[in-house]
């Protein structure tokens, strides 16, 4: 109960504090740029939070840390994620942003161990993502050239205006509304899957609880070559091309097809090919779409904020998924995946739809 109350309250903040870290940083005028002083400070609360939870068993202490810890991670990883729309010129960002998204993907995997190595040890299995984190950080912090800006050059700090335009009009900017919402349905699929396969595999495959967790762990090695192939490649043809939409448009279809396959799986068999169809589609879509993200930004002087409102185009799914979720699932019995999976499909693919109608990037 505590640590539902913990993320639950952490993703709601988020939902604040990310696209209000990112309007800072683009109104900060500090002689480090506007970026570094965010990512260094975030990660050093972070690091604070995190560490609090290795170190006391108090639950209500445990739950604030946590809340202080990921928030302040999530608006350091938003300042972060900048830095390629405004340092890199557009005919490299994809290849950037699918190296981005493949040291991601190894970083995710490279965690789970780390946990199990640490799990013996709260305080470092807490610390230890975060010091990486700060660590890895430290060529960026040191070696990007950080334009700091003058005061006449940033957004003025009005904080009643800063609320009020915290999000962005799609009616105004209708292209960054419809990128927005195909994100947001992507973003379903992901959670949908993700969150639920191995309960897939107990409940559809008739697998043992332990079974289910050495195939969680068999399914992230299979995957991960296959992710790092089309991180890479997606995002290199990307830029060689100049287009961006059909990339998204294939991504999410194949996200989409994989939902439908994983839902009628009968073996565990059939579920790896659902699983890596969905892990193409996934590096696909993870390369190109910041990159699309970064092409109908509707103000460059807005573009850590509106680029934190993006984040949560991703977040948000995390929140909403798990409590319509258990709902669908008990439809017809229960364990109804196929519905539940089929729905996040027919999502998915609707965010495809949505691309078509961005008018203003190819």
């Amino acid at each position: 109960a505590a640590l539902s109350l913990a993320v639950s309250f952490g993703a709601l903040l988020q939902l604040v504090g990310v696209p209000l870290g990112g309007a800072l940083s683009d109104r900060t005028t500090s002689q480090f740029g506007r970026r570094r002083p965010w990512i260094a400070g975030m990660l050093a609360i972070a690091l604070a939070g995190i560490a609090v939870i290795g170190t006391t068993s108090s639950i209500p202490v445990i739950v604030v840390a946590y809340i202080v810890g990921i928030t302040a991670a999530q608006v350091g990883f938003s300042s972060y994620a900048v830095i390629p729309v405004e340092g890199v010129p557009d005919n490299m960002r994809g290849k950037v942003m699918g190296m981005m998204g493949m040291f991601g993907a190894l970083a995710m995997s490279a965690g789970s161990y780390l946990a199990a190595a640490l799990v013996s040890v709260p305080f470092f299995l807490m610390t230890a993502p975060v010091l990486l984190a700060i660590a890895c950080s430290l060529p960026l912090l040191i070696g990007y050239k950080d334009p700091a800006k003058a005061k006449a050059d940033v957004p003025p700090l009005d904080i009643a205006g800063l609320f009020k335009n915290l999000i962005v009009d799609p009616r105004k900017h209708p292209d960054f509304g419809w990128v927005w919402l195909s994100r947001f349905l992507a973003g379903v699929a992901m959670t949908g899957l993700f969150t639920y396969f191995i309960y897939f595999m107990m409940d559809g495959l008739g697998l043992p609880i332990a079974q289910a967790g050495a195939n969680a762990g068999f399914l992230s090695l299979l995957s991960a070559p296959v992710s790092i192939v089309f991180f890479t490649a997606s995002g290199w043809l990307s830029d060689k091309i100049g287009r961006r939409k059909p990339f998204v448009v294939a991504a999410a279809l194949f996200m989409a097809t994989a939902l439908f396959v994983a839902g009628t799986a009968t073996t565990f068999n059939q579920f790896i090919v659902a699983w890596l169809l969905f892990a193409v589609g996934q590096a696909m879509y993870l390369t190109v779409d910041l990159a699309l993200c970064a092409a109908v930004l509707p103000n460059a002087k807005d573009v850590g904020k509106d680029m934190g409102v993006f984040q949560l185009a991703l977040s948000i799914p995390s929140i909403v998924v798990p409590l319509v979720a258990p709902s669908i699932l008990a439809i017809g019995g229960g364990h109804n995946y196929l519905l539940l999976w089929g729905m996040c499909g027919v999502l998915c693919a609707l965010g495809a739809v949505a691309v078509f109608k961005v008018k203003g990037a190819r």
